[in-house]
């Protein structure tokens, strides 16, 4: 990130806590008007924080109701210049709402879109056993959603969002189907676990045998894995495949992540759906970092200090929700 956005997001932190302390006060919201409109990097750090903030109707409710630190308490205007005041509030306060406002719908239509698709979904931070009406099971990980398509002679669950591990009982006359973004798994008995993690799609099989079909390529390509293999596609890379223990595969279950030699970035992917918030990387080079251990995922914020430290880096809870990683 460049130092003009970072100056930008720094300022918007600042201007989003002012606002909430002294608010109705006309220099403050002049001040704010003008630098709101003085680049454009301010509008979208402004959008941006806008949205950050709009993450907080998909906490709890105990976390909504946060205060921030040094927050005031409301204040009843003086009878002298409260006209004055309510007359003035518009035209600040109409460009502040329109910013919330496209962030929040911004923020929200995913979800919504999601929970109108999807038949089961989970929150972050939370993993669902899902038995289907073949006697299948699929554990569904956090902040992940899957959508069932069964008739008589198929079986297609596809992964929406997030990462799943199916444990499919064999049916030789209906194969199990599993798509994932353009990503095609089909088994016909078998233990394996597939994700949509950053912007990547991989297959991991614990147990028996699945052929893997990737769309997205001219003509699509197609590979057979087995028991211990992986594959991972996505982003401007080449798929790339390897091994792993059987009996790792799906360590997510545990809320457990195996990282071998992989960037702090790919990490804090795997963190994001566990924490019921937004993170932040502030520092390019320390997301590149590569990263070697194993990472409790029920404790993300531990868990990324363990990760960044050994760099120099650290982790900042500005809310309950948002997380700055900063080098």
């Amino acid at each position: 990130m460049a130092v003009d956005e970072r100056e930008a997001r720094r300022d918007a932190s600042c201007w989003f806590v002012r606002l909430r302390e002294d608010g109705d006060e006309e220099t403050t919201k002049a001040e704010f008007s003008a630098w709101l409109h003085a680049d454009p990097l301010h509008v979208e750090a402004w959008e941006s924080m806008c949205a950050t903030m709009a993450a907080a109707g998909r906490a709890p409710a105990d976390l909504r109701a946060y205060t921030l630190p040094g927050e005031a308490q409301p204040r009843a205007p003086s009878r002298r210049g409260r006209h004055t005041r309510r007359r003035s509030k518009s035209r600040v306060r109409a460009v502040v709402a329109t910013a919330a406002a496209a962030c929040a719908v911004a923020l929200a239509a995913p979800g919504v879109s999601l929970h109108l698709s999807a038949d089961h979904i989970t929150r972050p931070g939370h993993v669902e056993q899902v038995r289907l009406a073949d006697g299948s099971t699929v554990h569904l990980g956090p902040d992940s959603a899957i959508a069932i398509d069964y008739d008589g002679a198929r079986r297609t669950v596809r992964l929406l969002a997030g990462q799943a591990m199916f444990d499919v009982t064999r049916d030789p006359d209906r194969p199990f189907r599993v798509a994932a973004g353009t990503v095609t798994t089909t088994v016909l008995g078998t233990r394996f676990d597939v994700r949509m993690i950053g912007g990547e799609t991989s297959v991991s099989v614990s147990q028996g045998h699945v052929q893997v079909e990737d769309e997205g390529t001219s003509p699509s390509t197609q590979r057979d894995l087995l028991a211990g293999d992986w594959i991972r596609i996505g982003g401007s890379r080449p798929a790339e495949t390897g091994r792993i223990a059987p009996q790792l595969v799906g360590g997510w279950k545990r809320g457990e992540v195996l990282a071998e030699n992989r960037s702090i970035a790919s990490l804090i992917d795997e963190i994001r759906p566990w924490y019921g918030g937004r993170i932040i990387v502030t520092d390019a080079d320390l997301a590149n970092r590569p990263v070697t251990g194993i990472y409790d995922l029920r404790q993300p914020v531990q868990a990324l200090s363990m990760i960044v430290q050994p760099y120099g880096g650290r982790v900042t809870r500005i809310t309950p929700w948002l997380l700055i990683v900063s080098g």
